[in-house]
């Protein structure tokens, strides 16, 4: 079904992806989605709620120029989307200067349905007039997304690392993998657990790997402290695991808080040549941007389907790299 997602915009390019991931498509042909300002639409039937850099999904309804909306909205089955009651929102999420009236565009729905009834509050159906630089997109709300992030950020968390990745972000890099119901998460450097937070949370089997038992103790009281029930935590050096995985998400550790025994060149070559050898679908690597991700991903014989930037401070930029095997 056609649906409208509209996007936080933190990273619009990760926003985007992380959709498309989840859709189980690669969408290479032209015209198979369509980006306008925050608004991404595309056919789409998945568990919405897992999302972390999407705001809002909508049904879709129609599209239109700003001279056709209140024709549009005359002619449009209202009764075919209408359930109990009903309200209509205009969304601005582009700069264009839009007049209309919420009330005014309201009557259309109201002539055009059986038992009408206006619940600002509560409605059963909310309509809303997402309003673009370009045109006009309407669609009937289904999802407003409040994952409550800000509950788990890394200062609240019993036990804290100063380069923990965000868990709006460290979810988004989960989702990137597309990762189905039923597959577990494997954090082979899993510092004090952020990541495996938010893949418990999302019900995902997680396997927590670092070679520091300080790390693994502090990620078993996050885990336990956020009520994750279904993990595993081992004391284990991430470039000597040998048992076959289907996705991992890891930040790489590059901090001077995280233990690293080898140069981190060499501990990132040593891992990826690791990955090459046990990874069976997808793998989502943060790397810090001082280091030549891309050339050491070759060296691995590994392939970067996508690849996002992310900007910490004036002093770091995370590179987000979705990996998988090059095939033959």
């Amino acid at each position: 079904m056609k649906r409208i997602f509209l996007l936080s915009g933190e990273n619009l390019d990760l926003a985007r992806e992380e959709v498309i991931a989840l859709t189980g498509n690669t969408f290479d042909s032209a015209g198979s989605y369509k980006m306008v300002d925050n608004l991404l639409i595309l056919d789409a039937d998945f568990k919405f709620s897992r999302l972390a850099l999407t705001r809002k999904v909508y049904d879709y309804l129609f599209e239109c120029s700003y001279k056709d909306l209140e024709k549009k909205m005359a002619s449009f089955d209202w009764q075919s989307v209408y359930n109990k009651s009903f309200s209509l929102h205009i969304t601005n999420v582009g700069n264009f200067s839009f007049h209309e009236k919420e009330a005014h565009l309201a009557k259309y729905i109201w002539n055009k349905v059986r038992s009408p009834r206006v619940d600002l509050d509560f409605s059963q159906t909310r309509i809303e007039i997402l309003v673009t630089d370009k045109k006009i997109f309407v669609g009937k709300c289904i999802m407003i997304l409040k994952q409550e992030f800000h509950k788990r950020r890394p200062s609240v968390r019993p036990e804290r690392h100063p380069t923990t990745i965000n868990p709006k972000f460290a979810r988004a890099m989960i989702n990137l993998t597309g990762i189905p119901t039923g597959k577990a998460v494997v954090d082979p450097f899993c510092g004090t657990g952020g990541i495996l937070i938010e893949a418990g949370l999302m019900r995902f089997k997680t396997y927590g790997y670092d070679i520091s038992p300080k790390m693994i103790e502090k990620a078993y009281k996050n885990l336990t402290y956020f009520k994750i029930r279904r993990f595993e935590l081992e004391e284990f050096d991430a470039t000597s695991l040998r048992k076959p995985v289907d996705y991992v998400v890891t930040d790489l550790p590059y901090g001077r808080g995280s233990k690293v025994s080898k140069d981190l060149k060499k501990l990132y070559l040593d891992f990826l040549h690791t990955l090459t050898d046990i990874l069976r679908y997808k793998a989502v690597l943060v790397f810090p941007d001082f280091v030549d991700h891309k050339s050491l991903i070759a060296q691995a014989s590994l392939k970067i389907e996508k690849e996002f930037s992310l900007y910490v401070h004036k002093n770091l930029t995370r590179n987000i790299v979705l990996l998988s095997k090059k095939k033959g």
